[in-house]
This record gives C-alpha cells, structure tokens and sequence, in this order.
C-alpha cells in the first residue's frame, strides 16, 4: 500500500511522483483513489464539461473511472469496466485521459493533493435480501400473514400474464392470488393482480377467485381500485434478516 498526502495546507504534489504512482498502479492493476483539483471534458452519451474544482477521482482495478465532486453519492462522471486509461504531461499540468467505446473523457490535473494505490482483494457477491422473491418465500411459509384461513399451493405459478407470487386457496374453497409488492403498492400493482385473478378465472373455469395485494403500505388511488375489485390488502412488510441494530436504541438525534 502507498499512500502519499501534503498535508492540511494542501500543497502542490509533485507531479512527477504521481505520474510515478499512477503508472505502478496500473502495472500493478492496483486501485488508484487521488483529490486533486481539474477540470473535466466529457464526450460520448452527451457532451459535458466541468469547469475547475476539487475532485476526488477513483480508478478500480477492472478499469472504471469514477470521478466525485466534494458532495453527493454518485459520480459526476465515470467510465465503465475495461476503460482504457492514460496519464501525459501538458506543459505544466497532467492530463488523465479515458476512453470506452465511444466514450472519452480528458481531465486536466492543476495540482494533486492526496494519492493512495493498492491491490485489493475481494470475490464476495452481496446477498439481497428483503425482496419480492423472499416475501413470497415468507407468506408460503407463514400463510397467516394473508389471512388465518389461507393454504398455500404454490410460489411463482406461472401464467401467461406473468407468474403469481404466491396461489393457493382459503377455507371457504376459493382460489386465492396473492401479489407481493416490496414498498407501496401502487395501480400498476392492482392492475397486475387484477389480470392474474382474471386469468385463473378463464383457466380454472370458475368465478371464485380471491386478489390479495400483500405490501408494506398501499397508495390511496391502489386501496381504493383494490375496493372496487374487491380485493384485499394484506399489510405485510419483506423480511430482514440481516438487519442487526435493536430499534429501541438510542439513536444519534438522542445525543
């Protein structure tokens, strides 16, 4: 690991030493993480150009470009995976150039002011959890959170319209269909349900079909067109099971 910094008066890097740092990193297919402050020129999916500032610019190991600004999540500019990526030296400046298919960017580097470069290691996917797929999961394994009479038969039923999260039936014999929705269902979720329950009622050949809209919450609009087709709202929010905090703890505003 590298790491060089010029401190809080955040003076000039050498850019000879980073031009040095930046072509260790790429032989090394090290990430590369540097503030400076640029200017930027981008061309490809639009035309842009950012006028002189400090940046935070990152340069992973697979080729992506990112480049931030002081505040807000998402870059201001990137390139993709496999980007193509040079340093050259401008008069008194460096400038960082990138290309991805039709995609080119140029970033004139005025002054460096921190650099860090390092190999990491990581193979790791990410386990989604919480989602539709898992709701589905849950209201077949605890069926009670639709309604104390309610049998499941099947998850993901597939139809012709598009697959039935959860079907199965209720104690009175009618089929139900039951469509899980992650956050606040809205029309396009009733309507959905609406064309799955009209479509068991043609294939099974009776009129005794249940809807039933299992969500955290429901829009007012989608409540009121699940009333009209008498349908019902099961209030059922996805599963966490890797949430770790207690939610009776204080919490940072308590301080």
């Amino acid at each position: 690991m590298t790491f060089l910094s010029c401190g809080a008066l955040r003076r000039r890097m050498e850019l000879n030493t980073f031009r040095d740092m930046f072509s260790s990193a790429r032989r090394g297919h090290e990430l590369l993480a540097f503030t400076c402050h640029c200017h930027v020129t981008y061309s490809g999916r639009a035309e842009a150009f950012l006028p002189r500032g400090d940046r935070l610019i990152i340069m992973k190991q697979d080729g992506v470009l990112l480049v931030h600004q002081p505040e807000h999540g998402n870059p201001i500019n990137y390139l993709k995976a496999g980007a193509q990526l040079a340093l050259e030296r401008r008069g008194q400046h460096l400038v960082l150039m990138g290309k991805f298919a039709k995609e080119f960017i140029e970033i004139v580097l005025f002054r460096v002011y921190d650099c860090f470069r390092r190999r990491l290691e990581d193979g790791q996917k990410q386990t989604l959890v919480g989602s539709e797929a898992d709701m589905s999961d849950m209201l077949r394994d605890n069926p009670s959170l639709v309604a104390s009479d309610f049998k499941p038969l099947a998850r993901e039923e597939q139809t012709d319209v598009g697959f039935i999260d959860v079907f199965g039936h209720d104690g009175k014999g009618n089929l139900v269909v039951v469509e899980c929705k992650r956050y606040a269902a809205g029309l396009a979720a009733v309507s959905q349900l609406h064309r799955y329950v009209k479509r068991v009622k043609e294939l099974r050949g009776t009129k005794r079909v249940k809807g039933v809209m299992a969500a955290p919450k429901v829009t007012a609009n989608a409540l009121e067109l699940l009333k009209k087709y008498g349908y019902a709202w099961a209030e059922v929010r996805p599963p966490k099971r890797h949430e770790r905090h207690d939610k009776g703890q204080a919490t940072l505003e308590a301080y």
